[in-house]
């Protein structure tokens, strides 16, 4: 590196601890907080506390900046002990938390079970100390070495932002995956997957109209919550909500696969079976050959796949959700969105659960590939039991749609894979009067699906079409004339022919083509 390169590099002079959350939405009776305490490298311009946005965990001036690599690489906080305060929109504080401490990777959780009134509040975050003998040398090392450093001068580390629903709540929470439904992220190579680690999020492009669809709903649905699940690492955190902020999307949460948790556990296992040889041979080699094998390869498929983790953070998210509320799930055919979709919504209405859910899942083999394990297909069924616990036997979908990608299967497909996956009969038993997805291209044939069954208004379709003019789609300019195209040949349900119509005549009557 040249000299004039090097004096051009930022210098990294201190460390600054932040908590990195991705807000969170919760009912009156019971909600839940959760994050991830890291060290960041500082340089002396980024030591002023009053440029640092503790809900994104970033420095003004980084959004335009991070990616996740730059993340990968952050310094976990051992065992930090912590304080949760919440507070309502007249900065009054409603909720003190215990003290909690986070494990070894710096994860935290804190559910809230004191009643709070529906409404926006903010979360802060505070260190109150740590729990680690190596975490507290190496800070002292640091500190020693750097008499000015603001390592131990904030308690403050982090804010989020949680939404409190009515008990009675019987609008809609709207629940959508981020790549290929949200983001043209290109997940189909090695290339693209490796590349999305150096993107910055003026890098990351939406799918055209995608943006103006989540404002639409919002706004036509009376201000509904809405949630992202990605099976895109936690790393990506940062630069996830530097990019949803810059497309003016408002979101009450933001879950992300924390990979080396699924690490952990395989090292864990493999550690507790080597020292436990008698439990594992109790019924002969043979079976304990099999188990092992079928434990290895669906914890590295779960690396990859999102099937058990997806399905677990729908039912998780369930159990804080009000009981009457409605969900509209939104996903793509890239990977397993509509068969999860649609075991969530039979595992609600209690149509597999107990004994025989957690053998399915175990032995379920969707697309190729055994994902579930047993420790997650366990997890699922408990899960599925406390829902029904809380909820009783009800389905809480209204409405799920599947972005039809050209790389997965069209809408008849979708539907063959997930019948010839689930137990004989049960799909039509359970979706004799209604589909449990539809599959559609683009925001265009969301938007018109959604206006048919009464989530949006014609018109609002004409400011989603706005937003993707001039934009780029697998490669092509959306311009009037493709547009147009687009939607004269989307794929939706016979009940939204209609609404398809007047969209088209409304883009004609717009574009001066009659």
């Amino acid at each position: 590196m040249s000299q004039e390169q090097s004096s051009q590099t930022p210098n990294i002079t201190d460390i600054k601890r932040i908590a990195v959350c991705g807000g969170s939405l919760g009912r009156e009776r019971r909600s839940f907080i959760r994050g991830q305490v890291v060290d960041v490298g500082i340089t002396d311009l980024m030591k002023a506390d009053g440029l640092w946005d503790l809900v994104t965990g970033l420095f003004k001036g980084e959004e335009n900046n991070i990616t996740p690599f730059l993340d990968f690489s952050l310094a976990p906080v051992r065992k930090p002990v912590l304080k949760i305060e919440v507070y309502d929109k007249q900065n009054q504080k409603v909720y003190v938390s215990g003290k909690i401490k986070a494990d070894e990777d710096g994860f935290f959780s804190c559910e809230i079970r004191d009643k709070l009134p529906p409404g926006f509040y903010e979360f802060q975050v505070h260190l109150e100390g740590l729990d680690s003998f190596r975490q507290y040398s190496k800070d002292l090392a640091h500190l020693n070495s750097n008499e000015d450093s603001i390592l131990g001068k904030s308690t403050i580390v982090g804010k989020g932002k949680l939404r409190i629903l009515g008990e009675d709540y019987d609008g809609y929470i709207v629940t959508s995956d981020i790549d290929q439904t949200y983001l043209a992220t290109d997940i189909h190579s090695g290339k693209g997957k490796f590349s999305a680690l150096f993107e910055t999020p003026n890098q990351k492009q939406a799918l055209p109209g995608m943006p103006e669809l989540y404002q639409e709903l919002r706004i036509y649905l009376n201000n509904a919550p809405l949630a992202f699940i990605s099976a895109s690492p936690h790393f990506f955190r940062r630069t996830m909500l530097a990019t949803i902020a810059k497309d003016n999307v408002q979101i009450e949460s933001l879950h992300l696969k924390y990979l080396e948790g699924t690490i952990k556990g395989v090292f864990d296992k493999v550690v507790g079976t080597i020292f436990n040889p008698l439990e594992l041979f109790q019924n002969g080699f043979k079976p304990a050959w099999t188990r092992t094998k079928k434990f290895l390869g669906a914890s590295y498929q779960s690396l990859f796949d999102q099937m058990s983790y997806k399905l677990s953070i729908l039912l998780y998210d369930r159990v804080y959700q009000p009981t009457n509320s409605k969900e509209i799930l939104l996903g793509d055919n890239t990977e397993s969105d509509y068969m999860i979709f649609t075991l969530y919504q039979l595992i609600c209405l209690g149509e597999i659960e107990g004994d025989v859910l957690e053998e399915y899942l175990y032995n379920l083999n969707f697309l190729g590939r055994d994902a579930i394990t047993r420790d997650a297909a366990k997890r699922i069924r408990l899960l599925g039991e406390e829902n029904t616990r809380i909820h009783g036997k009800l389905n809480p979908v209204d409405l799920s749609i599947i972005n039809r990608t050209g790389h997965g299967p069209n809408e008849n497909e979708m539907r063959k894979k997930v019948k010839e996956a689930l137990p004989n009969g049960l799909y039509e038993k359970c979706f004799s009067n209604k589909q449990a997805f539809h599959g559609t291209e683009g925001a265009m044939g969301m938007a018109i699906i959604l206006a048919a069954e009464g989530y949006l208004a014609t018109e609002q379709i004409l400011s989603i079409a706005a937003g993707m003019i001039g934009k780029m789609l697998e490669g092509k300019l959306v311009e009037e004339n493709y547009l147009l195209h687009l939607v004269e040949t989307l794929t939706i349900p016979p009940n939204a022919e209609g609404t398809k119509r007047q969209v088209l005549e409304g883009l004609r009557s717009a574009f001066g083509t009659g």
